[in-house]
């Protein structure tokens, strides 16, 4: 048997820990968002656990084991006399779901044990499953935490960075969004250019009902339960929309060669995703790397290997080169990156034939 450093095994053994002490504080995290904790806490004023279980309509004892576990986790402040608060930062995190930082909606209690029995069966078949197959739950989570990014940040600051693109949507053109989710984007943009038709494309189920949901009261949205390879008509769309979706894509390069074909010659084709490097060294500047690769085989390569044949890419596979070699490939001839200072999680494309 191998000998081994005492210091190192502590070392290693704390490290484990810690990631153990991680998903244990992101079950609390979710118990917050979800029993209206945060949301009692948000005025930022000190509370005891009586005050805060009043206010919350909750028992006294499981508050004031809550709020002592979020003290130890640095989550909110606790002063010598046992009374609690939440930061103004804490609240545009854990409550402000208007604000780019929010991030409660991200944890949702662990995930069910028929999710992890499909990982399990997807790392001895290499199928994963539909966005569709993992549930309601998950097409909530991720309305949520795209709330902001594909609602008024993309009117205000993504649609603005693209030359010209403002002009066209104010005079009315059409529009696709491939991926469309719940049809944030959907709503966003119907509402905000009246003059516009905007067609969704979204394979899942679930998602397509919380989107005909939304834009029901909109005459000018509609959604389409079909992936993005479905787009119809040739030439039909002057503004393509991907906002996160290519690396869950099965088959990426067939959605941009439907998007190449229905779009027209002067048309844009405007892409989001995950912000990443082609290499894993470059990737570890990252300190949520860990996480990212986690979420990927959780969530994103389950999807983007949902097919037999799947090209597979996973939360970090729609870096720069391969998203260039993608585009290219389809026939587009005009590839532009650009960075927002207020999203540093993406990158965003401006693709155009």
């Amino acid at each position: 048997m191998r000998s081994t450093d005492p210091d190192l095994l502590k070392e290693y053994a704390l490290r484990i820990w810690h990631y153990k002490q991680g998903e244990v504080v992101s079950l609390m995290v979710h118990l917050g968002d979800r029993l209206g904790l945060y949301r009692a806490m948000a005025g930022g004023e000190e509370m005891t656990p009586d005050e805060l279980a009043e206010r919350t309509g909750l028992s006294e004892r499981w508050v004031r084991e809550w709020l002592l576990g979020q003290a130890a986790a640095g989550l909110i402040d606790r002063t010598p006399e046992n009374r609690f608060s939440l930061s103004a930062e804490g609240a545009q995190v854990m409550v402000d779901e208007d604000a780019m930082a929010f991030a409660a909606g991200a944890f949702i209690g662990g995930f069910h044990p028929g999710r992890i029995d499909d990982m399990v069966n997807a790392f001895r078949t290499g199928i994963g499953i539909t966005y569709h197959r993992m549930g309601e739950s998950v097409a909530r989570q991720v309305d949520r935490m795209n709330r902001v990014g594909v609602g008024p940040f993309l009117l205000e600051r993504v649609l603005p960075s693209v030359d010209g693109l403002m002009g066209k949507l104010e005079a009315g053109c059409r529009v696709a969004e491939v991926g469309s989710g719940g049809g944030i984007a959907l709503r966003t943009l119907a509402e905000r250019f009246p003059a516009c038709t905007v067609d969704g494309y979204e394979p899942s189920g679930i998602a397509c009902s919380r989107a005909r949901r939304r834009i029901r009261h909109l005459p000018n949205a509609t959604i389409h339960e079909a992936g993005g390879e479905d787009l119809a008509g040739e030439g039909r769309y002057d503004l393509a929309l991907a906002l996160d979706c290519m690396h869950d894509a099965p088959f990426p390069d067939r959605i941009a060669a439907a998007v190449r074909r229905s779009l027209k010659d002067d048309g844009v084709w405007l892409i989001k995703d995950t912000y990443c490097y082609e290499t894993f060294e470059d990737n570890l500047r990252n300190p949520m790397l860990a996480m990212q690769y986690g979420y990927s085989l959780s969530g994103c390569l389950l999807s983007a290997a949902s097919q037999e044949g799947a090209a597979g890419l996973g939360t970090l596979g729609f870096h720069p080169a391969e998203a260039e070699r993608i585009v290219r490939n389809a026939g587009f001839t005009s590839f532009r990156m650009f960075r927002l200072e207020d999203d540093p999680i993406h990158n965003y494309y401006e693709v155009r034939p």
